[in-house]
C-alpha cells in the first residue's frame, strides 16, 4: 500500500500530465481554427481559382478609418454567375468585421436558375454566418426593384453587383464613411473601373495605358478556352502581371477599333512598348473612343473594357492608383443628373424605403441616379478615393473572350 505522500506524489503528476494535455489539445484547436480560417479567408470555394489575397499596390486595410459604434454595415449581393462571385467572395469574406472589416452582414439575392450556379450559392451560405440569402422577384421591365423594400431600416447598404471584381482595400469603409459624413448625398459611389462616365475621366488623367490584344497564336501556352468559359467550371488563374507577358509586337500602323470582334477565345491583351511617343501609342487602341456619356461607346464596347481592366493590372503592380483619384482633400465628383451605374454604392436604407415603391415604368438605376435625386433635391457623389472594378456590363459579354477573369 502507497504511503500518503506518495499518493500525493502521484496525484499532482497526474494533474499536471492532464493539464498538459488539456493545454495542448487547447492549441491544436486555437491552431487549426486559425488555419480554417486563413484558408477560408485567403482562398475562394475552388483552391483552384487561386490566391484570395487581393491587396497588391493598395493601402493597408481600413488603417485611417474608423466604423463608428453602433453602426450596421450590410453589403447586398445580386447573385447570378459562379465564375465572377468566386473572385468577389474573397473580398467581401476580407471585408466582414471578423476580418477588421466593416461589413456585418452580406445579404445574396439571388438572379439566376441555372442549377450550378445555385449549389455553388449553398456553398457561399455555409462560409460565414454573416452570408444570408434573400429571394425578390424579378420582373422584366424592373429588374432588380423588389429588393430595394427588403432593406433593413437604419443600416448603411453597400450594393455590389457580383461581378465586381476587384475592389481596393479600403473602398467599403470610404465609401460608408463618404455617406455618412454627406447626408446631401442620396447615394455614394465608388470610383470605378469600367464606367461609363468614370472611364472617360480614367482615360483623361493617364490611368490608361496603351494595349492591344495578341493577333498571333503563337503562344497561347498561358491561355486556355476554359480560363474564359463562364458557367462550365473553375477559372483557372493567369499571372496578373503584366511583366509577366510579353509586350505587343506586330505592324506600326496597326489599330484596334472599339467596335472590332475578338481576335480568339481566350486571347490575352499586351502591353505596347514605352516610346517618346506613347501617347501616339495610345492612339492605336479603343479607349480614345470613349466619351462622357451614360450611353456612350464605353458601356458598349468589350474592347474599351478590356484596355481598362489590363491598364489596371499594370497600375496596381506599379502601386500608381493615385493615377485614378483626386486630391485627398477634394470633393467627390457630381454626376448631377446623369445616369451612374450603380454597381458599387452605398446607401442610406432608412432613407430609400422612405420613398418606396419605385414606379412602375422606372428602373432601380434610373430610379435612383436620376429620378428621386432630382425630385429631392438631392446629388449623386462619387468618392474617387474608393477604387473598383466592374467586369463588364450586359453589352460588353466579349470582355469573356480575354484571359481577364484568370488574371
Amino acid at each position: 500500500m502507497l504511503s500518503p505522500s506518495t499518493t500525493r506524489y502521484i496525484n499532482v503528476q497526474w494533474r499536471s500530465l492532464l493539464f498538459i494535455l488539456a493545454a495542448i489539445l487547447f492549441s491544436y484547436t486555437i491552431f487549426t481554427t486559425l488555419i480554417r480560417v486563413d484558408y477560408d479567408f485567403k482562398s475562394p470555394i475552388s483552391a483552384s481559382a487561386g490566391s484570395c489575397r487581393p491587396g497588391y499596390g493598395t493601402t493597408d486595410l481600413h488603417q485611417e478609418l474608423v466604423k463608428p459604434p453602433g453602426l450596421k454595415v450590410i453589403a447586398m449581393v445580386f447573385y447570378g454567375r459562379r465564375d465572377r462571385t468566386q473572385i468577389l467572395h474573397c473580398f467581401l469574406m476580407q471585408n466582414l468585421v471578423d476580418h477588421g472589416g466593416w461589413l456585418d452582414e452580406v445579404h445574396w439575392i439571388r438572379n439566376t436558375d441555372d442549377q450550378q450556379d445555385l449549389e455553388y450559392l449553398d456553398k457561399l451560405l455555409t462560409y460565414s454566418d454573416r452570408y444570408k440569402q434573400l429571394f425578390q422577384e424579378r420582373t422584366k421591365d424592373q429588374g432588380f426593384s423588389d429588393a430595394w423594400s427588403k432593406l433593413e431600416p437604419g443600416s448603411i447598404y453597400v450594393k455590389i453587383d457580383d461581378d465586381v471584381i476587384w475592389m481596393a482595400d479600403d473602398a467599403i469603409s470610404r465609401l460608408v464613411t463618404t455617406k455618412i459624413q454627406h447626408p446631401e448625398y442620396l447615394l455614394v459611389s465608388a470610383n470605378m473601373v469600367n464606367s461609363p462616365l468614370m472611364g472617360w475621366l480614367h482615360y483623361r488623367a493617364g490611368a490608361v495605358h496603351p494595349y492591344l490584344p495578341e493577333m498571333s497564336l503563337q503562344d497561347t501556352s498561358t491561355t486556355t478556352d476554359a480560363q474564359t468559359r463562364s458557367y462550365q467550371g473553375d477559372i483557372q488563374p493567369v499571372s496578373w502581371k503584366h511583366v509577366d507577358h510579353p509586350l505587343w509586337e506586330g505592324p506600326d500602323d496597326f489599330a484596334f477599333a472599339h467596335d472590332q470582334e475578338p481576335p480568339r477565345e481566350g486571347h490575352r491583351w499586351l502591353r505596347l512598348p514605352e516610346t517618346e511617343a506613347s501617347t501616339a501609342q495610345l492612339r492605336r487602341t479603343p479607349v480614345v473612343d470613349s466619351t462622357y456619356e451614360t450611353w456612350g461607346n464605353a458601356l458598349h464596347s468589350w474592347a474599351i473594357a478590356a484596355q481598362h481592366h489590363y491598364s489596371l493590372l499594370e497600375n496596381l503592380y506599379n502601386a500608381d492608383l493615385q493615377l485614378y483619384k483626386f486630391a485627398a482633400n477634394a470633393k467627390p465628383w457630381i454626376t448631377d443628373y446623369d445616369r451612374l451605374s450603380i454597381n458599387f454604392i452605398a446607401i442610406n436604407s432608412t432613407e430609400i424605403l422612405s420613398h418606396l415603391p419605385i414606379p412602375s415604368d422606372v428602373v432601380d438605376e434610373e430610379w435612383l441616379t436620376v429620378t428621386l435625386p432630382r425630385s429631392i433635391g438631392k446629388s449623386v457623389a462619387v468618392d474617387t478615393q474608393a477604387l473598383g472594378a466592374h467586369l463588364s456590363f450586359f453589352f460588353q459579354s466579349k470582355v469573356a473572350s480575354t484571359d481577364l477573369l484568370g488574371r
